[in-house]
């Protein structure tokens, strides 16, 4: 029997949720730091290897760690099941995307420039649970992401010296990452973080060896250390992150994504020492205030309204933001 906590978010027959904010910034707070902590070791990797091979490699530890936990029947996972099978498909190809465009991107620039340009993605997201979710954004919201697009041209002007193929693979890599979480939202509904995630990583090992004839290379010692290393940290982290998606509205989550930022230059800075220049850190900024901002009137149209326990209730208070922003 899978016990709850009364803060954790519970699926209904209709696909309904209740809301635990708290929890799941918590939660998403420590998945991206989890994830930051994967994207250092995947660039220091994508030196000396080719990223089907590292996804490959990766994604493996992941599939053993939660098949152990599927066939556990533990707290974190049921008996395997699923029946909606395409949006596991699109669910890969977004991340898909989204991780190989970002590891393009890091062999070109430093960790904190690419991780700058993807901020856009919290913003994207907002934008795209319009039409993909039916949410309600209103017009403050909107104008906010605006301003903070405008922060990604302040990053990626010439003029920075970043502006390289590699800023545009790291816009790409927003776009799909904010699609990987809209779909996300979607499936976790229904779907128990384990499957998820199991379903996820093992649609990459049964891809990613299609790439091996051509780019394998044997991995030393320390190599494939590093690449145990980041599966069990994306594990750890992918599963922490479907259950905060379970908990509450990508646009509650999306602006917490900026806290990258800050472990993207601790590891920058400890493994290459790189960081940022002051044009980077301004549109970085400029893209932060936005996101933030799109938070705080999430948080007063919460307060203006009953709280909300299920997809209709939010949908109730979104149609409220419509109004009020």
């Amino acid at each position: 029997m899978r016990h709850r906590s009364p803060g954790d978010a519970t699926t209904d027959p209709g696909g309904g949720y209740r809301n635990a904010p708290v929890t799941a910034i918590g939660l998403w707070l420590f998945a991206t730091i989890l994830f930051m902590a994967q994207m250092a070791a995947l660039k220091w990797l994508a030196a000396d290897y080719h990223f089907s091979q590292i996804l490959f490699l990766r994604s493996v530890v992941v599939v053993a760690g939660t098949t152990l936990l599927l066939l556990r029947g533990s707290g974190l996972g049921t008996p395997f099941r699923t029946r909606r099978w395409r949006m596991h498909v699109l669910r890969f190809l977004c991340f898909f995307v989204a991780l190989s465009c970002f590891i393009e991107a890091v062999r070109h620039i430093s960790l904190p420039d690419a991780t700058a340009v993807a901020f856009a993605s919290p913003l994207l997201m907002t934008a795209l649970s319009v039409p993909l979710l039916g949410e309600r954004v209103g017009p403050r919201r909107w104008a906010a992401v605006g301003i903070g697009l405008c922060g990604v041209l302040v990053i990626v002007n010439p003029s920075t010296g970043i502006f390289h193929i590699a800023a545009l693979w790291a816009l790409c890599s927003a776009l799909a990452y904010a699609l990987a979480i809209i779909v996300t939202r979607i499936v976790s509904r229904t779907e128990e973080a384990t499957t998820t995630v199991f379903l996820l990583n093992g649609i990459y090992v049964l891809t990613m060896p299609v790439f091996a004839p051509f780019e394998w290379i044997m991995p030393s010692a320390e190599a494939l250390l590093v690449m145990v290393a980041c599966g069990v940290t994306v594990m750890v982290a992918q599963l922490t992150a479907v259950r905060a998606c379970a908990l509450a509205p990508p646009q509650v989550l999306a602006p917490f994504d900026y806290t990258a930022m800050i472990w993207a230059i601790v590891f920058g800075y400890l493994i290459w020492g790189d960081l940022p220049d002051w044009t980077v850190a301004i549109g970085a900024a400029v893209l932060a205030t936005s996101g933030l901002y799109v938070l705080w009137r999430e948080a007063q149209v919460q307060k203006s309204g009953p709280v909300m326990k299920s997809a209709k209730g939010l949908d109730s208070a979104d149609r409220q933001d419509g109004r009020a922003s």
